[in-house]
């Protein structure tokens, strides 16, 4: 059985109407992805996802196509102050004491955030070694 080529406008065009669908909420690549390897638009593989993230990437760059969101990278800016005396007036507000030390238990609450919709849903409880017990740092 041979493959039909794929016709990479008529993709970014169909992809362009899905994300255009959730409107005015933002989607990611995956979410997008998704929708087209289940409606038979492109085969669900790891190089057609990179070849979609291409195609759409070109797309955005060209004003063609909406931006999606990418909740796996940030950019990390590094704090910065006006002065010595912006950056001391801060300094306070960086203390912390240790509210577990001494405790035999301590407990560690999650949430995640739900695909594409920016908003939080509770992490169902699942036992993990880590939040059986807490031993604290020893004080050296």
């Amino acid at each position: 059985m041979a493959r039909e080529r794929i016709r990479w406008p008529l993709v970014v065009e169909r992809a362009r109407e899905i994300v255009d669908g959730y409107a005015p909420l933002k989607v990611t690549l995956r979410q997008v992805m998704y929708r087209l390897a289940a409606e038979g638009v492109l085969p669900h593989t790891p190089p057609m996802y990179r070849r979609l993230s291409a195609q759409l990437a070109q797309a955005r760059r060209e004003g063609r196509f909406p931006d999606l969101i990418d909740t796996v990278r940030e950019v990390h800016v590094p704090p910065a102050w006006d002065g010595a005396d912006a950056f001391v007036a801060e300094m306070p507000d960086w203390f912390r004491l240790d509210r577990t030390a001494g405790q035999e238990h301590a407990l560690y609450v999650g949430g995640r955030l739900r695909a594409g919709l920016g908003s939080r849903e509770a992490v169902p409880p699942t036992p993990c070694p880590a939040s059986r017990s807490h031993t604290p740092p020893s004080a050296s």
